[in-house]
Order: C-alpha cells, then structure tokens, then sequence
C-alpha cells in the first residue's frame, strides 16, 4: 500500500508546471504616452480608433482584462496620469 501512494507522489512531482505568460499590451498604450496631462474633456473630444476608458480617481471599473483596450487614469484634478493597456 505505501508502495502505491510512493509511486503516486512521484508521478505527481514529475508533472509539468506552466506558468502563463504575460498578457501582451497590444493597444498602443505606449504610443499615446503624448497625451499625459491632458484633461479629462480633451480626451473626450479625441476620436480613438480602439476600445478605451477613462476613469477618475473615484469612477467604478469592471475588472476585466482586454489587451485591445486602452485605459487613461486621471489624477483629482482630471488630469491623465496613467495610460496602459487592460
């Protein structure tokens, strides 16, 4: 019996982990890095070509990760602190 559960626990360690990779940013987010300190208005004006969100410090957001998405976060007074791809 402690044979079988010896054997087990071998088999078991053998076994491959994979690690998932790193989501890649594919939506630009570095190439918008311009328009850091822009108000919260004159990103509004701006036409974007791919999905986007603007959020405040206070605004809800879904937790859902889309590496075509760009997010723009604004500091207290509504200026573009942040941009990045999620």
């Amino acid at each position: 019996m402690f044979y079988i559960v010896g054997v087990c626990l071998g088999l078991v360690a053998c076994q491959e982990t994979v690690v998932a990779d790193k989501p890649v940013e594919s939506c630009g987010a570095e190439e918008m890095s311009h328009l850091m300190g822009l108000q919260r208005a004159q990103l509004e004006s701006i036409a974007f070509s791919q999905p986007h969100r603007i959020l405040g410090p206070n605004d809800p957001a879904t937790m859902d990760f889309r590496g075509d998405r760009v997010n723009f976060a604004l500091d207290d007074s509504g200026a573009v602190v942040r941009i990045y791809c999620g």
